[in-house]
């Protein structure tokens, strides 16, 4: 019997009103040949984006109402997930709508930590879009920062709503939470190429282009930053595993984030690392090229936590390797 492929799925996050289901029927018509299974989630008894959702099968779409997916039982999400596709089992991806409220850390979660959920679906990233408009009433939130730390690919909407002096501070703004995400600037929700099955080889490709810079921010008045570290040579795939994975559980409360390239030994395939609320993730990234110098890049977005402090413990475990 043949392994069915896993599942790409896209989260979709951001400010209340910022477009997220405008973005969507974007999508949906971009991809109307792909079999697309959603799932909405708002508060309240009853969800109207379902009915927003432009010429989609009802059937395809779930409504988590009455709460968060993030403040949901982890097991209830994993099951629901798991649910929609053995009953849509033609599906080929699934969007996640979160509310405009929501830490979208603990959704991301489960496709690193749930064997069930690591087999069936693939993470291909998340999507933040941003209200230009009312930028500085809603970035003041925790749970919106957040969103913008977590994601890959940052859409900043109503861009004709704002001046040029708003758009070069959102610009600093978004930059000094997460300078990898590729950020797109536009008006209606709108991005030219939104073809899914091409998200994550662009996401992938342009995270890969920002690193080749190194980087630094100091903290602002939230007191997030990030930084990224950099270290030559091959290394021990199983070491480095269990290293991280120790690592990302051991700051898991002040860093938020890690993201990163590493070179492994007797390997011609990069691996891509990935940990979100100290859980982690490695998948296989680009072929290695032999005419460039191996380099592994490690960046973190947290709060509190100190470069020096964690290049040592870095430069620690590749001491006792050697």
């Amino acid at each position: 019997m043949p392994v069915r492929p896993k599942i790409p799925v896209t989260i979709v996050t951001g400010f209340l009103g910022a477009g997220k289901t405008t973005f969507i029927n974007h999508l949906l018509k971009q991809n109307n040949d792909v079999k697309i299974g959603i799932i909405e989630n708002e508060f309240g008894d009853v969800s109207i984006d379902a009915w927003l959702l432009a010429d989609y099968q009802p059937e395809s779409i779930i409504e988590l109402n009455n709460g968060c997916i993030c403040c949901s039982i982890f097991n209830e999400f994993s099951l629901t997930l798991q649910e929609l596709v053995k009953k849509n089992d033609h599906l080929e991806q699934l969007i996640i709508e979160t509310t405009g409220i929501a830490d979208p850390g603990p959704i991301i979660e489960p496709f690193f930590r749930d064997a069930d959920m690591k087999r069936i679906f693939e993470l291909s990233g998340t999507i933040c879009l941003v209200d230009s408009a009312n930028f500085q009433e809603e970035i003041g939130g925790i749970e919106q920062q957040k969103q913008i730390i977590f994601s890959d690919l940052i859409i900043v909407n109503k861009i004709n709503d704002s001046d040029s002096e708003k758009l070069k501070y959102i610009r600093k703004k978004l930059a000094a939470l997460n300078k990898t995400a590729h950020v797109i600037e536009t008006n209606y929700a709108h991005m030219d190429s939104s073809y899914l099955y091409m998200l994550q080889p662009q996401l992938q490709d342009e995270f890969i282009r920002k690193l080749r810079k190194p980087f630094y921010s100091e903290p602002d008045a939230s007191e997030f930053h990030s930084f990224s570290i950099r270290f030559g040579g091959f290394i021990e795939e199983t070491r480095f595993r269990d290293w991280f994975k120790y690592f990302a559980s051991l700051h898991r409360k002040e860093i938020f984030r890690i993201k990163g390239i590493v070179n492994f030994d007797d390997s011609p395939i990069t691996g891509i690392v990935h940990s979100v609320g100290g859980m982690t993730n490695i998948s296989e990234g680009s072929v290695v090229n032999p005419y460039e110098p191996i380099e592994n890049i490690l960046v973190f977005i947290g709060k509190g936590i100190s470069k020096f402090e964690i290049e040592k413990e870095i430069k620690q475990f590749l001491l006792q390797e050697n």
